[in-house]
């Protein structure tokens, strides 16, 4: 309160007065599981979120959190009861359900402390499906990694939704092998298919519409490499199934900055290209 007020006084406008019961800061979207959910659209939650929004949002009886439910719609929740073991709430979900963005990202395994970054940063994007393959400078350990794990995976996945505040979930699946992965999934859809190497051309050149003249893909496939990159026998199998290999500019970026960077770039595109098209 008090540097609300000396902002105020600074700009000669009234201080925002903070409603206690409002959205705490800090907070994105709690997700809830349609299964958690009771017939009067309350749910009882003694985990992670429940210390969550207990021990870092200060949430209390008559707060209201941004929420949604996995896979389906957003809107708020309001903390009814709270024991000191368990929270009770009760969502009103108003909006839609979140939509995916038309990415599939086909990913070489990274370091397995960045294999959890990773993924928390893809799903914060909201991307479609995520494809973790082995490559050639993969090291071998990283496919016994833990975090490789069904339930690791998905723990990540949550966390970047709850970030990115988007209801979607992505599918993730991992391959032991890169070429039974394209061998089952690609020459065909979609058109547009990228590949990650660094001296290729400029990414925006292999967008529909070529350079300067970005259009809208509806869907894109992205596959990125491992430390390193792709080796040059791997980019050749890429192409020839009809992926173009691009580069996100001169920096030679690590995986997870590369992810972030080249999702970044593509959801740009696609805001230019809908300012051009109006």
């Amino acid at each position: 309160m008090q540097v609300d007020r000396q902002r105020a006084t600074r700009d000669g406008r009234a201080a925002p007065r903070r409603d206690d019961h409002a959205y705490p800061r800090g907070v994105n979207l709690l997700l809830v599981d349609p299964a958690e959910l009771s017939a009067d659209a309350t749910c009882t939650l003694g985990d992670r979120r429940a210390d969550h929004l207990r021990g870092v949002l200060g949430a209390t009886v008559g707060s209201r959190v941004r929420a949604g439910v996995v896979g389906g719609g957003t809107g708020s929740a309001e903390l009814l009861a709270d024991d000191g073991a368990a929270i009770t709430l009760r969502l009103d979900i108003t909006g839609p359900a979140s939509l995916a963005l038309p990415i599939e990202l086909v990913l070489a395994i990274p370091r397995p402390k960045v294999l959890t970054r990773v993924i928390e940063a893809a799903a914060a994007f909201g991307v479609a499906r995520i494809e973790l393959t082995n490559a050639w400078r993969v090291d071998k350990s990283y496919l016994r990694s833990p975090r490789l794990s069904p339930d690791a995976l998905a723990h990540a996945a949550r966390l970047g939704a709850e970030q990115g505040a988007t209801t979607h979930l992505p599918a993730i699946t991992v391959h032991p092998r890169l070429m039974a992965l394209l061998d089952a999934r690609w020459p065909g859809p979609p058109e547009t298919k990228l590949v990650a190497h660094p001296g290729a051309p400029p990414l925006e050149t292999a967008l529909p519409g070529g350079a300067g003249r970005p259009a809208s893909p509806r869907q894109i496939v992205l596959a990125i490499g491992p430390e390193g990159g792709w080796i040059e026998r791997e980019v050749e199998t890429f192409v020839a199934r009809g992926f173009h290999p691009v580069s996100l500019g001169a920096p030679i970026l690590r995986v997870e900055t590369a992810v972030a960077a080249a999702l970044g770039q593509l959801l740009l595109l696609d805001r230019l290209a809908g300012v051009t098209a109006g």
